[in-house]
């Protein structure tokens, strides 16, 4: 653009001088239709731009969310895999629920089955994320101690310190304590192991989370 200008500049420099005004005009008015394309094409692109960003921002649910509202349904067919749920089941249904949205999961639908006598309820940070799928059936049991190879969910947490006295408040005990000001653990009412991280660097240790001793297995 700056040497179109400059050449078209030195063309009309030259017209004035030489008093050519046909030749002045018709210099002239290529220079208007330039700027006024460039004019155009930067306006239609800052439209764009902010119709995209307007999109996006009604749109946007947070870093956590990229499936559609309705999880899997109008997911388009790519060829990849995609990360939906874990599934796990409770005694307790409404205990389970309360432990969940203490960490701050929030329940996103739900099924229930008369002729199977189960309930599912999904959980997820947001709609739209990775859920979990409480599964609850209404004939009472009695659930064995998790086996190991189920590890544990983690959760990324803004203030691990803040969640963790928030969630001692509310009765939940800190197994794994976050000393280090990066990671705790804790347990489910039916004994899934839950990790908590903090996002990006550690924070400062601080008590008297510094001091505190592990409690139990995670």
């Amino acid at each position: 653009l700056f040497q179109y200008t400059l050449k078209h500049f030195l063309l009309l420099n030259n017209a004035m001088r030489h008093h050519s005004f046909f030749y002045f005009i018709l210099v002239a008015g290529e220079i208007c239709l330039c700027q006024s394309f460039f004019a155009t094409t930067t306006l239609v692109s800052r439209l764009l731009r902010t119709t995209s960003l307007a999109i996006s921002s009604s749109t946007s649910k947070g870093i956590s969310s990229y499936l559609p509202s309705d999880t899997y349904n109008s997911l388009p067919k790519d060829g990849e895999v995609v990360y939906l749920h874990t599934m796990i089941r409770s005694m307790d249904l409404q205990a389970t629920m309360n432990f969940f949205e203490a960490i701050g999961l929030r329940e996103t639908r739900r099924k229930e089955s008369e002729s199977g006598r189960f309930t599912l309820v999904f959980m997820a940070s947001v709609s739209g994320a990775p859920e979990i799928e409480i599964t609850y059936n209404w004939d009472p049991e009695v659930f064995a101690e998790p086996s190991r190879s189920m590890g544990h969910l983690a959760y990324g947490v803004d203030d691990i310190y803040a969640l963790c006295d928030s969630l001692q408040a509310k009765g939940i005990t800190i197994l794994r304590p976050p000393r280090d000001g990066r990671m705790a653990f804790i347990k489910s009412p039916d004994g899934i192991s839950v990790e908590l991280l903090q996002k990006g660097a550690p924070l400062e240790p601080r008590e008297p989370w510094a001091s505190m001793s592990n409690t139990g297995s995670w």
